[in-house]
């Protein structure tokens, strides 16, 4: 108990108690020649009571509080108010404090040896407040919307917006609709059934821009319950110079041709008619001698792509003319397989294959549609890059070869898809293979995005790469935003802005373009950011409840106590002559 006993003064110990001395002695001295000897202990006895009394109110002693007065509940956003009834019962006096996202809580927080967190959990952001802090997460039941999604927010002309993603609670009868910036709905979907459901809705892009979608949610009556923005940067196509070569024609290269022509590229066509004979095309290019490969004929290529057949046949210096243009300048090279590459796919690229015993697959991007496979699938290696997959498997991939990647496919007589009626999905499987695989311009500044939802007022986390040795960028109001490098990788480069206004903002360097992003308000995407907060707090606590170890608050002891003390005390010394 004595342990536990402290003074919230305690610096004005010495002083005071050297007063306190003093004026003690100064009594006694007094009283040693006026009172007889049994009567100067009683009033030596009642004065160094009332001198400890006023010692006592001026140091404050304090105690420990009560047990349970050290347990604090945070309430967050969707708190379940059984739960906190219930924490009230068994805890008479435990605290309660409500968490508003962005407000400083750790003064609160840093007495209390438990802490409850009611709802759906603390913002990722403020989370470093408990680090260190024993708390035990106890959830709150998510609310009805989309609490999952994933779309591509950068894309080109004639692409694909995909919006996929995960709803839960829904009401059977409501609709799920994507709409275009005029409020045209593209694609739906009836919720048929009140549990968990995955979705997918796609629409063609047609014109570069920046458009802002929507994802709306409408009851069976057709009334808007919801309507949350998707933003969408579509950027026109730029041209490539994509060279085929061919061991023979065939009419998988004779569809391929056709799609990348009507796409604009130029497109250079080489397939042998027989030994040392070629039979060349050009679609958008002025025709040009091609000849042996070397890096100097192709160097104007963005792509080569070149079936197995073809690449085994061609000399080893033509080889590795192609690998040196791959790993030195960039070219992207995309080798058309058959079952010899399967089986010894070390040529050129180190590719790795796994036998399986599907012929068809559907894909993640075209699940109602059976894409005709070689039986195999691509080893999945931390070097693989995924282009498409299905069931975890790899059916489309590449491996960098230093400034260049080299792909391949699994896929086999893709053609078939546009005779039976699915183009879209033939030409944007082709478009994604280009775009992954082709050559890459090497800016000075690269951004990268780490959220996909910026909201106004909050934290909005970008990263971007330079082989600059330093780079400066600023907001939408021309502020600079403080950049941290990382240490290990000195190209990377880290920073935090606040974005003040709805709508696109932008960022700027001082060396490269803009960086574009959208900001919308707290008003949208609320069962995203709930589930996300939860997500994100259930990982931070990953722990049962743990008693901690934090300061107990102190509660002072009711000077009161002394007051009375000193008073009767003084009382005995005012009656104590008159006895």
């Amino acid at each position: 108990m004595i342990d536990n006993f402290t003074f919230l003064n305690e610096y004005l110990i010495l002083p005071i108690s050297f007063g306190a001395a003093i004026l003690l002695i100064a009594f006694i001295w007094k009283e040693w020649s006026q009172s007889g000897k049994h009567r100067l202990y009683f009033k030596v006895l009642l004065a160094f009571l009332a001198i400890s009394s006023l010692i006592l109110i001026a140091l404050k002693p304090a105690i420990p509080g009560d047990k349970d007065s050290n347990k604090l509940v945070l309430l967050t956003h969707g708190f379940e108010k059984f739960q906190l009834d219930s924490l009230k019962k068994a805890h008479k006096k435990i605290k309660q404090l409500e968490y508003e996202p962005g407000q400083l809580i750790s003064k609160e927080i840093r007495t209390a040896e438990n802490i409850f967190i009611l709802g759906h959990g603390i913002r990722e952001y403020d989370l470093w407040q408990l680090d260190d802090t024993p708390a035990l997460f106890l959830r709150g039941n998510l609310s009805e919307g989309v609490v999952k999604l994933n779309y591509e927010q950068e894309n080109f002309v004639g692409d694909s917006l995909v919006l996929k993603g995960l709803y839960a609670n829904p009401k059977s009868g409501n609709q799920l609709v994507m709409q275009d910036p005029a409020g045209t709905g593209l694609d739906s979907l009836v919720f048929n059934t009140e549990e968990k459901r995955s979705f997918r809705l796609s629409a063609e892009l047609k014109v570069e821009g920046k458009y802002l979608f929507s994802l709306v949610e409408k009851d069976s009556f057709g009334e808007i319950l919801t309507s949350d923005p998707v933003p969408v940067k579509v950027a026109k196509k730029e041209p490539l110079q994509i060279l085929v070569i061919n061991s023979f024609p065939t009419f998988e290269t004779r569809y391929l041709k056709n799609f990348l022509a009507e796409a604009g590229h130029r497109i250079t066509v080489r397939s042998q008619i027989t030994t040392g004979r070629y039979k060349y095309e050009y679609f958008n290019t002025n025709r040009s001698s091609l000849g042996i490969l070397t890096e100097d004929s192709l160097e104007p290529f963005d792509l080569l792509i070149i079936d197995a057949a073809a690449l085994r046949s061609l000399p080893g210096n033509q080889r590795s003319a192609i690998e040196n243009s791959a790993r030195e300048n960039g070219l992207g090279v995309f080798i058309q397989a058959d079952d010899a590459f399967f089986k010894s796919p070390g040529i050129l690229a180190d590719l790795d294959f796994e036998r399986i015993t599907a012929t068809e697959v559907s894909i993640e991007q075209w699940p109602g549609i059976k894409f005709p496979i070689h039986p195999y699938t691509l080893k999945d290696d931390f070097r693989i890059q995924s282009i498409h997959s299905a069931n975890n498997l790899i059916s489309t991939g590449y491996k960098r070869n230093g400034f260049g990647r080299i792909g391949t496919t699994v896929f086999t007589n893709t053609y078939q898809l546009v005779l039976d009626g699915h183009t879209r999905a033939y030409k944007q499987i082709w478009s994604q293979v280009v775009e992954n695989i082709s050559r890459k311009e090497n800016p000075a500044v690269a951004w990268e995005k780490n959220q996909m939802i910026a909201y106004k007022h909050e934290p909005y986390d970008f990263r971007l790469r330079t082989v600059l040795d330093s780079v400066e960028v600023k907001n939408k109001e021309g502020n600079t935003i403080p950049l941290m490098q990382e240490v290990d990788f000195p190209t990377l480069w880290k920073g935090t802005t606040w974005p003040k206004q709805s709508g696109w903002n932008t960022l700027q360097a001082d060396t490269s373009g803009v960086f574009e992003y959208y900001v919308t308000n707290k008003t949208h995407w609320k069962a995203l950011t709930a589930f996300n907060t939860f997500e994100a707090n259930r990982r931070y606590f990953i722990r049962t409840e743990i008693v901690g170890q934090g300061l107990r608050p102190l509660e002072p002891i009711n000077p009161l106590w002394f007051f009375g003390l000193f008073l009767i005390c003084m009382g005995g010394l005012w009656l104590e002559p008159k006895l």
